[in-house]
């Protein structure tokens, strides 16, 4: 038996020396590296952006919304860190468990060590020994280890609740940027519904020019109308490009893919009042929730320092498997009990209890301070939505003013009782409440949808789609 331990263990040397020296003598060429991982990353990432978006169909915002929750690498992260917590807390549970080692040893003599024994000399032990030894070790009292699985457990909770305030700080991510895009295709159609009507009247200008009607000022006015369309056109363009790269990078897929978007069901307006959006905030927001956890950790980092002060017993117990022939117990079982108490370490552990008393009393002033800070910000979001109503109500009833008022000043144009300035003032004004009225709708589903993450009822939930990967 102790042949066949010595020459496994003599294998497992040699294997550990050939990795250990394969792996020192490789070479770290990073400009490869990087640009292996640049030319895969980039045809990876583009064929999942190809396969999700494969149907070319429009994406509502549940759809939208539905695509991040899978691939959005924020979240990805935070899934990963959830698992971390979880292993980490068996880790700690681990300290419960009793630990088995087993040990090999090998001793060679050259020369053999003797002992003088009259005139001749005795051997004491044999040339060669080979040693086996199991050994055994529990903690039979310590009470930190109890309070440090206690503390990995909230950090599980702790890392579940990051993983949901992630979620919905997503969602929020996900739906502002998609009421931006639809809120400039919208200005998009509308500047190119404009650009046409200004391309119409600079050609009725330069007919009524060439008649005598008009002055050549009032003709370049007309031209400069179409020019500027055309520029704030694309503009408009422009940041459309940049908002859809924005999302698409939010939903965790290609900057430069292709994505269209429907208008789908809207977000509707909570009915609740103040009062109660303010309570369930306090109630249900992931932040409080991780505030609760780190004071119960600091609580349990108090009852860690109070334990400092408590001895430590832990038992252990050993069987020894000897070759040495001159013993004449060659098999053995070793046990006993080790008690640890710390009497005097520079009064360190008396001010590592008071700095944990004081943390506990900092993560109590932060819960507070978090709390304070949701309120605020639910009020903020209650008060933006309702200015945000007002503001859609007003601009409607303004583009509604405009566009009367446009028409009997086109009226009166075609009739001659006014001037080309007059009426190219009026249409610019009818042109910008129209815009208004369009970012007056998107700016109240923004508002809608960060008072209901404030309160904490940003649903996050994955559903069963086809965009599933």
């Amino acid at each position: 038996m102790f042949k066949m331990i010595h020459r496994a263990v003599k294998i497992l040397m040699i294997v550990f020396a050939c990795v250990f020296l394969t792996s020192g003598c490789s070479n770290f060429d990073g400009n490869a590296i990087r640009r292996e991982h640049a030319e895969n990353y980039r045809k990876t990432i583009s064929e999942k952006t190809a396969k999700i978006l494969s149907d070319g169909n429009s994406l509502s915002l549940d759809d939208c919304v539905q695509i991040a929750l899978r691939n959005n690498l924020g979240i990805k992260t935070s899934e990963i860190q959830k698992r971390i917590a979880k292993l980490e807390k068996k880790v700690a549970f681990s300290y419960f468990l009793p630990s088995v080692n087993l040990n090999y040893n090998y001793t060679r003599w050259d020369p053999q060590p003797k002992i003088n024994f009259g005139s001749d000399a005795v051997a004491m032990h044999d040339r060669r020994i080979r040693d086996i030894t199991w050994e055994i070790n529990m903690t039979i009292f310590d009470p930190s280890t109890w309070f440090l699985y206690s503390m990995h457990q909230r950090g599980e909770e702790i890392a579940e609740l990051i993983g949901k305030y992630v979620k919905q700080m997503t969602v929020l991510q996900v739906t502002t940027l998609y009421y931006h895009c639809l809120s400039l295709h919208e200005v998009e159609k509308a500047l190119e519904s404009q650009l046409t009507a200004a391309v119409v009247l600079g050609k009725a200008a330069g007919a009524f020019k060439q008649e005598g009607l008009i002055t050549q000022w009032q003709a370049k006015q007309a031209k400069m109308l179409v020019l500027g369309r055309q520029t704030a056109l694309h503009r408009t363009q422009y940041a459309f490009s940049q908002a859809k790269a924005d999302l698409l990078v939010a939903m965790g897929l290609s900057p430069i893919g292709d994505i269209s978007l429907d208008l789908g069901m809207l977000l509707q307006v909570p009915e609740k009042p103040l009062e109660e959006l303010v309570l369930e905030s306090l109630l249900s927001h992931p932040q409080v929730h991780i505030a609760d956890r780190e004071i119960a950790i600091e609580q349990e980092k108090v009852k860690v320092a109070i334990a400092g002060f408590l001895p430590r017993l832990t038992g252990l117990a050993s069987r020894t498997h000897s070759s040495d022939s001159f013993l004449k117990y060659r098999n053995f079982w070793t046990t006993g009990l080790t008690g640890t108490l710390s009497l005097f370490n520079g009064f360190a552990s008396i001010n590592e209890y008071e700095a944990a008393k004081q943390r506990q009393k900092k993560a109590f002033v932060q819960r507070e301070e978090r709390a304070l800070t949701l309120i605020l910000e639910v009020i903020k979001a209650y008060l933006n939505l309702k200015n945000a109503e007002e503001e859609m109500l007003l601009a409607r009833k303004y583009y509604d003013m405009e566009s009367t008022h446009f028409t009997e000043i086109e009226q009166q144009w075609k009739e001659g009782l006014v001037d080309s300035s007059t009426l190219l003032s009026v249409l610019a004004d009818k042109d910008q409440a129209q815009m208004e009225v369009m970012n007056s709708r998107f700016r109240l589903q923004v508002s809608i949808a960060t008072l209901l993450n404030a309160v904490g009822q940003t649903n996050t939930e994955i559903k069963e789609s086809k965009f599933e990967s």
